[in-house]
């Protein structure tokens, strides 16, 4: 396994992470029934934010420690077709997303909360594309299925 594997294995997991502790987060919002524009809820919501940044950062952190320019010709092919999955995929979540939370309210409106949480979603989601993508193109090249 070369470093380009590591680095999407990584990403793959913190993406996974991310998608889990924003889901937990936007549930415990939703569940607690607290509102953004309420003065009294803004720690309450900040506690819960807190952990969502963590795999933030720890993408910027693997970008940081193990860059893209030592690879080979092969791993940046691989690289520029699973992000071009990546924005597919992230695409097909904000329209589905969009399109499902338009359906679910009323007058076909939705908080601004679930808007910013669709860009956190979408980021996370075209990683995990395009790192599935990746992690399958290594697997169909190392079997000689080119």
């Amino acid at each position: 396994m070369n470093k380009a594997q590591k680095r999407t294995w990584l990403c793959l997991v913190i993406s996974l992470a991310g998608i889990s502790l924003g889901a937990t987060a936007v549930t415990l919002i939703k569940i607690m029934q607290l509102d953004i524009a309420n003065t009294n809820h803004h720690m309450t919501i900040r506690l819960l934010s807190l952990p969502t940044t963590i795999p933030l950062i720890l993408m910027v952190i693997l970008s940081w420690r193990l860059p893209t320019k030592r690879y080979d010709e092969r791993d940046r092919e691989i690289e520029r077709k699973s992000m071009g999955y990546g924005i597919i995929g992230a695409f097909v979540f904000l329209g589905a997303s969009v399109l499902v939370l338009g359906i679910m309210s009323p007058l076909g409106s939705m908080k601004i909360f679930f808007l910013s949480s669709l860009v956190y979603f979408a980021f996370f989601v075209s990683q995990i594309v395009s790192s599935v993508a990746a992690l399958l193109q290594y697997g169909w090249r190392e079997k000689g299925n080119e």
